[in-house]
Protein backbone atom coordinates (compact mmCIF):
# COMPACT_ATOMS: atom_id res chain seq x y z
CA UNK A 1 0.00 0.00 0.00
CA UNK A 2 1.36 3.29 -1.25
CA UNK A 3 2.74 5.67 2.41
CA UNK A 4 0.59 8.02 1.10
CA UNK A 5 -2.66 6.37 1.17
CA UNK A 6 -1.64 4.58 4.39
CA UNK A 7 -0.27 7.98 6.01
CA UNK A 8 -4.35 9.24 4.94
CA UNK A 9 -5.83 6.45 6.58
CA UNK A 10 -4.29 7.20 9.73
CA UNK A 11 -5.34 10.46 10.18
CA UNK A 12 -8.77 9.60 9.24
CA UNK A 13 -9.71 6.79 11.48
CA UNK A 14 -8.10 8.26 14.41
CA UNK A 15 -10.34 11.34 13.98
CA UNK A 16 -13.33 9.44 13.17
CA UNK A 17 -12.75 8.01 16.58
CA UNK A 18 -12.82 11.55 18.33
CA UNK A 19 -15.67 11.78 16.53
CA UNK A 20 -17.37 9.48 17.38
CA UNK A 21 -16.45 9.52 20.84
CA UNK A 22 -17.74 13.07 21.18
CA UNK A 23 -20.95 12.59 19.40
CA UNK A 24 -21.75 9.15 21.38
CA UNK A 25 -20.03 9.47 24.73
CA UNK A 26 -19.23 13.33 25.50
CA UNK A 27 -22.56 14.98 24.46
CA UNK A 28 -25.03 12.76 25.52
CA UNK A 29 -23.17 12.20 29.31
CA UNK A 30 -21.80 15.79 29.83
CA UNK A 31 -23.48 18.43 27.39
CA UNK A 32 -27.02 17.05 27.42
CA UNK A 33 -26.62 16.56 31.41
CA UNK A 34 -25.51 20.55 31.77
CA UNK A 35 -22.03 19.48 32.46
CA UNK A 36 -20.10 21.60 30.65
CA UNK A 37 -16.94 22.18 32.16
CA UNK A 38 -16.21 18.50 32.08
CA UNK A 39 -17.40 18.03 28.95
CA UNK A 40 -14.39 20.64 27.87
CA UNK A 41 -11.90 18.69 30.16
CA UNK A 42 -12.47 15.19 28.44
CA UNK A 43 -12.56 17.24 25.37
CA UNK A 44 -9.68 18.91 25.68
CA UNK A 45 -8.22 15.18 26.81
CA UNK A 46 -9.67 13.72 23.97
CA UNK A 47 -7.90 16.05 21.32
CA UNK A 48 -4.66 16.12 22.87
CA UNK A 49 -4.88 12.15 23.02
CA UNK A 50 -5.74 11.59 18.87
CA UNK A 51 -3.79 14.20 18.16
CA UNK A 52 -0.59 12.60 19.30
CA UNK A 53 -1.64 9.87 18.56
CA UNK A 54 -1.39 10.63 14.88
CA UNK A 55 1.92 12.43 15.61
CA UNK A 56 3.26 9.54 16.66
CA UNK A 57 1.59 6.66 14.13
CA UNK A 58 3.13 9.36 11.00
CA UNK A 59 6.32 9.40 13.04
CA UNK A 60 6.72 5.58 12.61
CA UNK A 61 5.58 5.45 9.34
CA UNK A 62 8.27 7.31 7.98
CA UNK A 63 10.84 5.55 10.23
CA UNK A 64 11.43 8.87 12.72
CA UNK A 65 10.50 8.84 16.13
CA UNK A 66 10.72 11.81 18.85
CA UNK A 67 13.85 10.80 20.41
CA UNK A 68 15.60 11.13 16.91
CA UNK A 69 14.04 15.09 16.74
CA UNK A 70 16.99 16.70 16.95
CA UNK A 71 19.08 14.45 14.81
CA UNK A 72 16.49 15.32 12.12
CA UNK A 73 17.05 18.90 12.73
CA UNK A 74 20.67 19.15 12.64
CA UNK A 75 20.21 17.24 9.32
CA UNK A 76 17.17 18.58 7.43
CA UNK A 77 17.52 21.94 9.40
CA UNK A 78 14.63 24.66 9.01
CA UNK A 79 12.77 21.92 6.45
CA UNK A 80 12.32 19.61 9.32
CA UNK A 81 11.69 22.02 11.80
CA UNK A 82 8.95 23.82 9.91
CA UNK A 83 7.34 20.53 8.73
CA UNK A 84 7.52 18.96 12.45
CA UNK A 85 6.07 22.02 14.20
CA UNK A 86 3.30 23.18 11.38
CA UNK A 87 2.06 20.21 9.56
CA UNK A 88 2.88 17.15 11.69
CA UNK A 89 2.14 18.57 15.24
CA UNK A 90 -0.47 21.87 14.54
CA UNK A 91 -2.19 19.88 11.53
CA UNK A 92 -2.64 16.62 13.58
CA UNK A 93 -4.13 18.80 16.66
CA UNK A 94 -5.97 20.76 14.31
CA UNK A 95 -7.73 18.04 12.40
CA UNK A 96 -8.64 16.14 15.37
CA UNK A 97 -10.28 19.52 17.35
CA UNK A 98 -11.85 20.73 14.37
CA UNK A 99 -13.42 17.48 12.97
CA UNK A 100 -15.12 16.79 16.54
CA UNK A 101 -15.93 20.08 17.23
CA UNK A 102 -17.88 20.49 13.47
CA UNK A 103 -19.38 16.87 14.31
CA UNK A 104 -20.34 17.89 17.89
CA UNK A 105 -22.12 21.19 16.54
CA UNK A 106 -24.17 19.37 13.91
CA UNK A 107 -25.02 16.99 16.42
CA UNK A 108 -26.35 19.55 18.86
CA UNK A 109 -28.20 21.45 16.03
CA UNK A 110 -30.00 17.84 14.95
CA UNK A 111 -30.68 17.54 18.01
CA UNK A 112 -32.75 21.11 18.54
CA UNK A 113 -33.91 21.00 15.21
CA UNK A 114 -35.55 17.72 17.07
CA UNK A 115 -36.98 18.90 20.36
CA UNK A 116 -38.45 21.89 18.01
CA UNK A 117 -39.78 19.60 16.26
CA UNK A 118 -41.42 17.63 18.66
CA UNK A 119 -42.30 20.78 20.86
CA UNK A 120 -44.54 21.42 17.73
CA UNK A 121 -46.03 18.65 17.67
CA UNK A 122 -46.93 18.47 21.01
CA UNK A 123 -48.50 21.66 20.56
CA UNK A 124 -50.30 20.32 17.32
CA UNK A 125 -51.64 17.73 19.94
CA UNK A 126 -52.91 19.65 22.15
CA UNK A 127 -54.16 21.67 19.91
CA UNK A 128 -56.34 18.90 18.38
CA UNK A 129 -56.66 17.67 21.84
CA UNK A 130 -58.63 20.71 23.01
CA UNK A 131 -60.66 21.21 19.83
CA UNK A 132 -61.79 17.45 20.07
CA UNK A 133 -63.15 18.06 23.53
CA UNK A 134 -64.41 21.07 22.15
CA UNK A 135 -66.86 19.24 19.94
CA UNK A 136 -67.77 16.31 22.15
CA UNK A 137 -68.43 18.63 25.27
CA UNK A 138 -72.06 19.20 26.48
CA UNK A 139 -72.98 22.18 29.01
CA UNK A 140 -71.73 20.45 32.26
CA UNK A 141 -74.43 22.21 34.40
CA UNK A 142 -77.10 20.89 32.25
CA UNK A 143 -75.25 17.39 32.82
CA UNK A 144 -74.91 17.69 36.42
CA UNK A 145 -78.52 19.28 37.07
CA UNK A 146 -79.80 15.91 35.17
CA UNK A 147 -77.94 13.41 37.21
CA UNK A 148 -78.72 14.88 40.38
CA UNK A 149 -82.67 14.74 39.06
CA UNK A 150 -81.71 10.84 38.29
CA UNK A 151 -80.23 11.05 41.37
CA UNK A 152 -83.26 11.71 43.53
CA UNK A 153 -85.54 9.82 41.44
CA UNK A 154 -83.86 6.73 42.08
CA UNK A 155 -85.91 5.30 45.34
CA UNK A 156 -83.77 5.76 48.25
CA UNK A 157 -83.89 1.82 49.33
CA UNK A 158 -81.93 1.18 45.95
CA UNK A 159 -78.54 2.70 47.48
CA UNK A 160 -76.26 0.64 45.05
CA UNK A 161 -77.65 2.18 42.24
CA UNK A 162 -77.58 5.79 44.14
CA UNK A 163 -73.47 5.34 45.48
CA UNK A 164 -72.95 4.21 41.08
CA UNK A 165 -74.55 7.35 40.09
CA UNK A 166 -72.52 9.13 42.41
CA UNK A 167 -69.76 7.57 41.51
CA UNK A 168 -69.99 8.40 38.17
CA UNK A 169 -71.10 11.85 38.66
CA UNK A 170 -67.63 12.20 40.44
CA UNK A 171 -65.63 10.85 37.83
CA UNK A 172 -67.21 13.46 35.57
CA UNK A 173 -66.57 16.35 37.74
CA UNK A 174 -62.79 14.93 37.83
CA UNK A 175 -62.52 14.91 33.43
CA UNK A 176 -64.17 18.13 33.06
CA UNK A 177 -63.11 20.61 36.17
CA UNK A 178 -59.48 18.74 37.31
CA UNK A 179 -57.76 17.75 33.83
CA UNK A 180 -57.32 21.22 31.82
CA UNK A 181 -53.68 20.78 32.62
CA UNK A 182 -50.95 18.93 31.32
CA UNK A 183 -50.27 16.97 34.77
CA UNK A 184 -52.53 16.15 37.76
CA UNK A 185 -51.95 14.45 40.85
CA UNK A 186 -51.18 11.09 40.52
CA UNK A 187 -53.72 10.45 43.85
CA UNK A 188 -56.45 11.97 41.94
CA UNK A 189 -55.96 10.25 38.56
CA UNK A 190 -55.34 6.56 40.59
CA UNK A 191 -59.08 7.63 42.14
CA UNK A 192 -60.67 8.09 39.17
CA UNK A 193 -59.32 4.85 37.69
CA UNK A 194 -60.75 3.13 40.95
CA UNK A 195 -63.73 4.41 40.58
CA UNK A 196 -63.68 3.54 37.17
CA UNK A 197 -62.65 -0.46 37.71
CA UNK A 198 -65.82 -0.25 40.60
CA UNK A 199 -68.61 0.79 37.68
CA UNK A 200 -67.22 -1.96 35.44
CA UNK A 201 -67.28 -4.92 38.17
CA UNK A 202 -71.31 -3.55 38.77
CA UNK A 203 -71.82 -4.97 34.89
CA UNK A 204 -70.21 -8.42 35.29
CA UNK A 205 -71.32 -11.88 37.02
CA UNK A 206 -69.54 -13.62 39.69
CA UNK A 207 -67.60 -15.83 36.91
CA UNK A 208 -64.98 -12.67 36.68
CA UNK A 209 -62.18 -12.20 39.77
CA UNK A 210 -61.11 -8.40 39.46
CA UNK A 211 -58.33 -7.51 41.92
CA UNK A 212 -57.10 -4.19 41.74
CA UNK A 213 -53.94 -3.55 44.08
CA UNK A 214 -51.23 -0.84 44.73
CA UNK A 215 -53.52 2.30 43.83
CA UNK A 216 -54.02 3.20 47.38
CA UNK A 217 -50.17 4.00 48.37
CA UNK A 218 -48.61 5.60 45.55
CA UNK A 219 -48.84 9.98 45.83
CA UNK A 220 -46.80 12.53 45.44
CA UNK A 221 -46.02 12.93 41.90
CA UNK A 222 -47.61 14.30 38.91
CA UNK A 223 -48.64 12.21 36.11
CA UNK A 224 -50.60 13.28 32.40
CA UNK A 225 -54.01 12.69 32.85
CA UNK A 226 -56.24 9.91 31.48
CA UNK A 227 -52.80 8.14 30.35
CA UNK A 228 -53.25 4.73 32.06
CA UNK A 229 -56.98 4.78 31.22
CA UNK A 230 -56.73 2.82 27.74
CA UNK A 231 -54.51 0.25 29.90
CA UNK A 232 -57.14 -0.55 32.65
CA UNK A 233 -60.41 -0.16 29.33
CA UNK A 234 -58.60 -3.43 27.73
CA UNK A 235 -58.56 -5.27 30.52
CA UNK A 236 -62.67 -5.36 30.60
CA UNK A 237 -62.83 -4.95 26.65
CA UNK A 238 -60.60 -8.06 25.84
CA UNK A 239 -61.34 -10.11 29.07
CA UNK A 240 -62.58 -13.67 28.07
CA UNK A 241 -65.96 -14.43 28.48
CA UNK A 242 -66.38 -18.29 29.74
CA UNK A 243 -69.28 -19.21 31.19
CA UNK A 244 -68.20 -22.45 32.69
CA UNK A 245 -64.74 -21.53 34.54
CA UNK A 246 -63.40 -18.09 35.85
CA UNK A 247 -62.62 -14.98 33.96
CA UNK A 248 -59.73 -12.89 35.46
CA UNK A 249 -58.86 -9.16 35.51
CA UNK A 250 -55.47 -8.01 37.75
CA UNK A 251 -54.02 -4.43 38.08
CA UNK A 252 -51.44 -3.40 40.14
CA UNK A 253 -49.24 -0.27 40.80
CA UNK A 254 -46.38 0.40 42.31
CA UNK A 255 -43.38 2.38 42.27
CA UNK A 256 -39.90 0.60 41.88
CA UNK A 257 -36.40 2.89 42.13
CA UNK A 258 -37.97 5.96 41.02
CA UNK A 259 -40.49 4.08 38.00
CA UNK A 260 -43.91 4.58 38.46
CA UNK A 261 -45.09 0.93 37.44
CA UNK A 262 -48.77 -0.11 36.01
CA UNK A 263 -49.13 -4.33 35.26
CA UNK A 264 -52.66 -5.56 33.86
CA UNK A 265 -53.24 -8.93 32.97
CA UNK A 266 -56.06 -10.06 31.25
CA UNK A 267 -57.96 -13.65 30.74
CA UNK A 268 -58.53 -14.00 26.95
CA UNK A 269 -60.01 -16.31 24.64
CA UNK A 270 -58.19 -19.10 22.91
CA UNK A 271 -58.75 -17.67 18.66
CA UNK A 272 -58.09 -14.17 20.51
CA UNK A 273 -55.85 -11.85 17.96
CA UNK A 274 -52.60 -10.37 19.17
CA UNK A 275 -53.22 -7.34 16.74
CA UNK A 276 -56.40 -6.80 18.24
CA UNK A 277 -54.96 -5.83 21.60
CA UNK A 278 -51.53 -4.43 20.78
CA UNK A 279 -52.44 -2.41 17.66
CA UNK A 280 -56.17 -0.63 18.72
CA UNK A 281 -56.60 3.01 18.57
CA UNK A 282 -56.38 3.09 22.54
CA UNK A 283 -52.92 2.23 23.11
CA UNK A 284 -51.53 3.59 19.90
CA UNK A 285 -52.74 6.66 21.33
CA UNK A 286 -51.09 5.80 24.64
CA UNK A 287 -47.48 5.05 22.78
CA UNK A 288 -47.84 8.55 20.98
CA UNK A 289 -48.56 10.37 24.05
CA UNK A 290 -45.37 8.38 25.80
CA UNK A 291 -43.15 9.47 23.15
CA UNK A 292 -44.17 13.52 23.42
CA UNK A 293 -44.58 13.48 27.38
CA UNK A 294 -42.26 11.33 28.54
CA UNK A 295 -39.64 10.91 25.69
CA UNK A 296 -36.95 8.55 26.83
CA UNK A 297 -38.13 8.13 30.20
CA UNK A 298 -40.80 5.36 29.89
CA UNK A 299 -40.90 1.89 28.63
CA UNK A 300 -44.81 -0.03 27.63
CA UNK A 301 -44.69 -3.63 26.76
CA UNK A 302 -47.77 -5.60 25.40
CA UNK A 303 -48.20 -9.30 24.37
CA UNK A 304 -50.11 -12.38 24.71
CA UNK A 305 -49.23 -15.33 27.35
CA UNK A 306 -50.72 -18.28 26.82
CA UNK A 307 -54.41 -17.11 28.09
CA UNK A 308 -53.25 -14.13 29.12
CA UNK A 309 -52.41 -10.77 27.53
CA UNK A 310 -50.15 -8.37 29.77
CA UNK A 311 -49.28 -4.83 29.61
CA UNK A 312 -46.19 -3.24 31.58
CA UNK A 313 -46.10 0.33 31.74
CA UNK A 314 -42.97 2.15 33.56
CA UNK A 315 -42.52 5.29 34.04
CA UNK A 316 -39.58 7.47 35.38
CA UNK A 317 -41.52 9.87 37.95
CA UNK A 318 -37.91 11.41 39.08
CA UNK A 319 -37.57 13.39 35.23
CA UNK A 320 -41.00 15.32 35.89
CA UNK A 321 -41.88 15.22 40.08
CA UNK A 322 -40.28 18.14 39.75
CA UNK A 323 -43.41 19.84 37.95
CA UNK A 324 -45.19 19.77 40.79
Amino acid sequence: MPLALLSTMVDVLISMGALIVTVEILLPRLIYRKKIALFFTFFLALVLSGGTLIILSQLRLLGRSLSGYQKDIDHYHEHYFYWFWADLVFGSYFMVFFISAVGAAVQLAIGRMQAQHQLDQMQREKALSELEFLKQQVNPHFLFNALNTVYYKIDRSNGQARETLQRFSNMLRYQLYECNNAFVEVEKELMFLRSYVDLQKERLNDNYNITCRGMDGIKDFLISPFLLVPLIENCFKHVSGHPDRENTIFIDCCIEEGTFQLYTRNSIVEDFEQGSGSGGIGLQNVRRRLGLVYPGRHELITGRKGLFYDALLRIKIESFSALK
